[in-house]
């Protein structure tokens, strides 16, 4: 094995010694003094170790050393082609990702059928002119080539924007040069879609601080703006928030704005919302575009987009559970476009959007309420299904004697009348309600008629609380 080495050595220097323009058969012969059928053997086994390859010119054969053996590879006819060499170029060129070789100078030496897909065919081309469109190589393979680095991995974006990952090593060629081999993958859809995750959960996390530390629909509607904001980067918006009893819209909050918005300007965005809601989806609209249906709608959002100087505008109805609660218009300037990534982001959170203004609203509505039980001059009380006290007003303290509410909660609400009252509950829990006389026992012991209003507050799982309210007679003389 060793003299055989020895042999193919020398072989290689001849062809080498000989020149660039090749060596033949009995060129080769006169520097390595073998029998011509001994030395076309060493030939083949060199050739089929891809160390060395041939031209043919006429009914001769011209040696090269193989400074890129997988160039010469595919560059051989399917004919000259060895059994291996054709399996191995086959296995090269369908591969489902990008096989690239370059030599020191950037130069593209080879590229299989992925890349060719990708970029065309740029064999000869300077590397990072080809893959990126620059003077600089941007993705690595610098440190392989300054010998920094034996292997390198990176993601860099390629000149269409797509993203690729590289991973580059470098490799002796046979003439003891060396080679960069890199495989190639286009990760652009993979990337965006872990993008597009990242971006949603962090929007959701953002969307839950901000329904739980927000006291108001404004503050929570100019949250979401500037959230949405800070990851998508659209440059104007607004929430609206929806009536649907009037069919109108109110603006809640609106964030990109330099200056103060015209009547009319106004107007078409509340056009705009109103259709997304009536339609329960989302209306998008692309200035640039030519040949859009002249309807009203198109015109209306034309005419924003004039006045804003507008390249995309965006109206997505914010809806839970069937209910609408409003819409949520986007902006983009001139030159700017959302991605559909970004718009499936945004349709995306609209959902959480809309339980968010509904979880205010709903709180809300709720403090209305209990600000109203607060300021009755009748007694309210709430009761636990064990019949303890969970809720008192302040007339109910008043009315019985007691100064603070923890003198009362937490107590069988059957403490504070003289007859029993198992048949009000049993009757409020057959029928829902109740309404009847009854007398009513004092902190100090005294006693007063009163008549008791009792409903049932039904729950997803049942009945949770027992609400009343007590008009006491005589209340308004004694009090």
């Amino acid at each position: 094995m060793k003299a055989e080495e020895e042999i193919f050595n020398k072989i290689i220097d001849a062809i080498q010694d000989i020149g660039e323009t090749g060596a033949t058969i009995d060129e080769i012969s006169k520097a390595v003094p073998l029998e011509r059928h001994t030395l076309s053997k060493y030939m083949n086994h060199l050739r089929a170790d891809g160390r060395v390859s041939y031209k043919r010119i006429g009914r001769a054969k011209v040696w090269f050393v193989s400074k890129a053996p997988l160039q010469h590879i595919f560059r051989l006819s399917e004919e000259e082609k060895t059994y291996t060499e054709k399996i191995f170029s086959h296995i090269l060129s369908d591969m489902p990702e990008g096989v690239l070789i370059l030599d020191f100078d950037y130069n593209i030496l080879f590229m299989n059928r992925y890349l060719t897909a990708l970029f065309g065919d740029c064999i000869g081309q300077k590397y990072y002119r080809a893959f990126f469109g620059s003077s600089q190589e941007p993705s690595g393979i610098v440190e392989v080539i300054e010998g920094k680095a034996e292997e390198v991995e990176s993601q860099v974006e390629d000149k269409e924007e797509r993203i690729l990952d590289i991973k580059a090593r470098r490799v002796e060629n046979p003439d003891g040069s060396f080679s960069i081999i890199a495989i190639i993958r286009d990760v652009t859809e993979k990337v965006m879609y872990e993008r597009r995750i990242k971006n949603l959960s962090e929007l959701h996390r953002l969307l839950g601080e901000s329904v739980n530390r927000s006291y108001t629909i404004d503050q929570l509607c100019s949250t979401i703006l500037k959230n949405l904001r800070d990851i998508i980067g659209f440059d104007m918006g607004d929430i609206l928030i929806y009536d649907p009893v009037n069919d109108i819209l109110s603006s809640y909050a609106l964030i990109g704005y330099s200056r103060e918005e015209t009547s009319e300007a106004e107007e078409w965005k509340r056009g705009m919302a109103l259709e997304a809601i009536h339609r329960k989806e989302a209306f998008f609209f692309d200035s640039t575009e030519k040949g859009m249906d002249e309807n009203e709608l198109a015109r209306t959002a034309s005419n924003l987009a004039d006045e804003y100087n507008l390249q995309e505008v965006y109206a997505i109805p914010l809806k839970t559970k069937g209910e609408i609660h409003g819409a949520l218009l986007i902006f983009t300037k001139k030159g700017k476009m959302l991605s559909k990534e970004d718009r499936g982001l945004l349709e995306g959170v609209s959902e959480a959007i809309a339980g968010g203004i509904a979880k205010i609203k709903a709180e809300e509505e709720l403090i209305l309420k209990a600000n109203a039980f607060e300021i009755s001059l009748n007694p309210v009380l709430m009761a636990d299904m064990e019949g303890k006290l969970t809720y008192v007003n302040p007339a109910f303290l008043r009315v019985w004697g007691y100064d603070r509410e923890e003198e009362v909660l937490g107590r069988p609400y059957a403490e504070f009348w003289k007859v029993e009252t198992e048949d009000v509950v049993t009757a409020v829990r057959e029928k829902g309600s109740w309404e009847g006389d009854l007398i009513a026992l004092r902190k100090d012991g005294s006693e007063f008629n009163a008549r008791l209003s009792a409903s049932l507050i039904i729950g997803k799982k049942g009945p949770l609380q027992l609400i009343a309210v007590a008009e006491p007679e005589n209340e308004n003389r004694k009090f």
